[in-house]
């Protein structure tokens, strides 16, 4: 049997100016191509623990339009896509549905409105794919496969996750290569709407033995890999962390992660991080203001009770050497026009070495999906391609969608103009100065 998977990985802009700005603005399309750049592990997963019998493609598309026939030929093919690409997926299975080709749909998107998915597949995975592959593939060839397979509720062990199929990816390509220790996030931000935390329902960690496994598979396709780590936030355990990042250091790689604002509290990890090959780590900083931070983190408002340590926190992980990429949301709650300024000096303040600007975005799923629904402050409802992380679809409390759009794009403009994108980089030379000669100005050593 031939199985095709396709991943609908493209990045979409609704907005004509910011598609404008993109193209004009190198550090626009740096932030971008970097969301771009990675294959989906999701897919590679499946891939590798399909059995040997089959052969299995792997295919990313961009858009529906790049396309010039009808992938193929398959007998089966997966489908992942997020949510401002459905529709096009949608289409996609249309269209080799039409051709006589089988298709399953999967993702985060589907996962939170399998009916919906349901209509325009013929079987839809909810929740995590390692628990159920298998099960498609063999009622598929039994002739008797069911619409829906899986739940939000997985409980799938990661000591049992197969190695992903790197090498379906063309090395020549590419060598930013994704690997995951951990699924989900303690945190409950309203509207985090990562597949780690709509997939799964409770956190968990792979062992380090199946992660180092997976390392070296990409070593030996790859002489020098750039290793994203992919968990929705990744130093949690921070013990965890001890165990591998000395056989990260081993290994001579570097490599990126994600996570929130305490890694920046804790000096030992820090440097062991940067001896194991870090490069750079993303935060979601959220807001320049604690007034849009209230009420984003559900559980215990723990992104508020942060928001005073920012700065000591990223001078602590840039002063290793490690860049820091601050993310800011604009359009929460408590934001008005003049949050986009902020973010600006908040940026500048905290020294930053690059920024990702988002705009509130209500993803299906989501806590903020159902309360704007609820307050009838969504612009449309179902209207998928918004959902964009650039694009308005909701009522802002503290402006109009319009004054929202416009404030967002002159901060975008702004913020990546070559000017400010080349003031973030000199001044990050200072830490990589400092981190080289761990004696500080006064004469003292540095802890490391």
């Amino acid at each position: 049997m031939r199985i095709g998977l396709i991943a609908m990985n493209g990045i979409r802009i609704g907005d004509p100016g910011l598609i404008q700005l993109g193209l004009s603005s190198p550090g626009l399309r740096e932030r971008v191509g970097a969301l771009e750049s990675l294959p989906s592990l999701a897919l590679l997963t499946l891939a590798g623990m399909t059995p040997a019998a089959h052969q299995v493609d792997y295919l990313e598309v961009p858009s529906i339009n790049s396309l010039t026939g009808i992938p193929g030929p398959f007998d089966l093919v997966g489908i992942s896509s997020y949510s401002a690409q459905i529709h096009e997926a949608y289409e996609l299975a249309r269209r080799l549905r039409e051709h006589g080709t089988t298709v399953v749909m999967g993702g985060p998107h589907v996962t939170c409105l399998p009916a919906e998915a349901a209509e325009h597949c013929d079987a839809v995975a909810i929740g995590e794919g390692e628990p159920i592959w298998l099960r498609i593939l063999g009622d598929f060839q039994q002739r008797r496969l069911s619409k829906f397979y899986g739940s939000r509720a997985s409980t799938f062990d990661l000591d049992c996750s197969p190695l992903p199929a790197f090498e379906l990816l063309d090395a020549s390509k590419r060598n930013r290569i994704t690997i995951q220790t951990s699924r989900g996030c303690p945190h409950r931000c309203n509207f985090c709407a990562s597949s780690g935390v709509v997939l799964s329902s409770r956190y968990k960690q792979k062992p380090v033995a199946k992660v180092l496994r997976e390392l070296d598979k990409v070593r030996e396709l790859w002489k020098r890999p750039f290793i994203e780590f992919v968990d929705d936030n990744a130093f949690v355990n921070k013990g965890y962390w001890t165990a591998l990042l000395p056989e990260l250091a081993r290994r001579r790689v570097r490599w990126f992660a994600e996570s929130d604002i305490s890694v920046g509290y804790d000096r030992e990890l820090l440097s062991l991080m940067r001896k194991s090959g870090c490069a750079e780590v993303l935060i979601g900083l959220e807001s320049p203001t604690p007034v849009g931070l209230n009420g984003v983190e559900l559980k215990s408002n723990w992104k508020l009770r942060m928001w005073a340590k920012y700065k000591e926190a990223v001078k602590s992980i840039q002063s290793q050497g490690i860049r820091v990429i601050g993310c800011f949301v604009l359009g929460l709650d408590g934001h008005t026009q003049a949050t986009a300024a902020s973010i600006l000096k908040c940026a500048e303040e905290l020294e930053l070495f690059d920024v990702q600007v988002t705009v509130q975005t209500p993803f299906p799923g989501t806590p903020l999906y159902e309360t704007l629904k609820q307050q009838g402050r969504l612009l449309s409802d179902n209207q998928w391609s918004k959902c964009t992380l650039f694009d308005v679809n909701f009522s802002p409390a503290g402006m109009t969608p319009g004054q929202l759009e416009r404030a967002f794009r002159e901060l975008c403009e702004q913020l990546y103009s070559p000017e400010l994108v080349d003031r973030r980089r000199r001044s990050f030379r200072s830490y990589l100065r400092a981190a080289a000669n761990p004696v500080n100005s006064k004469g003292a050593l540095v802890a490391s």
